[in-house]
């Protein structure tokens, strides 16, 4: 009975620990979301299958202010700058925290930085934002309109990207 209950205490302990892994992490991806002001938009997907359009996925976009602040104010010179790979990256280490774990019929490709600045709609004050793209598909045979797996996937996104403050279409603050 004794080693019972320190296998409890163990295991709750682990999970405390783990706990505390995961919860550091998240802070340190709530304090990017703010910097940058993320929010995100949803895209369909689609190919072209017997002549008609179908909708094969989801483009999910991390979309984060870029702003440069000189003497001047705002400036920014050069799209594709250290600045713009460093909110880039930023914006992956999002990307990543919030792809499913575990292997599925679906699959998930963070498109690589573009080296672009994209002027965000009048809603976002047309500010420069870096963009990061998840695309969410088939694993195989990929042409196939979407399932569940694809809009479970999305959902769990969608959710993760919540817990970190993150909204759709525009930043919360604004």
């Amino acid at each position: 009975m004794f080693a019972d209950n320190s296998s409890t205490a163990t295991a709750q302990v682990a999970d405390a620990t783990s706990q505390l892994i995961d919860d550091a992490p998240m802070e340190r991806l709530r304090e990017i979301a703010c910097r940058h002001q993320v929010c995100y938009e949803v895209w369909p997907e689609r190919s072209v299958s017997e002549g008609r359009a179908i909708r094969i996925g989801f483009e999910l976009q991390l979309c984060g202010a870029n702003t440069h602040t000189s003497a001047d104010g705002p400036n920014h010179p050069v799209s594709g700058c250290a600045h713009c790979v460093s909110t880039y990256g930023e914006l992956r280490q999002i990307a990543e925290w919030i792809l499913p774990r575990e292997e599925r019929p679906s699959r998930y490709e963070i498109q690589a930085f573009d080296h672009s600045l994209h002027v965000a709609p009048k809603k976002r004050k047309s500010r420069s934002e870096v963009v990061l793209t998840i695309h969410i598909m088939h694993r195989h045979d990929f042409n196939r309109p979407v399932d569940d797996c694809e809009d479970r996937c999305l959902k769990e996104m969608q959710q993760r990207l919540r817990e970190l403050g993150i909204v759709e279409g525009m930043w919360r603050g604004d």
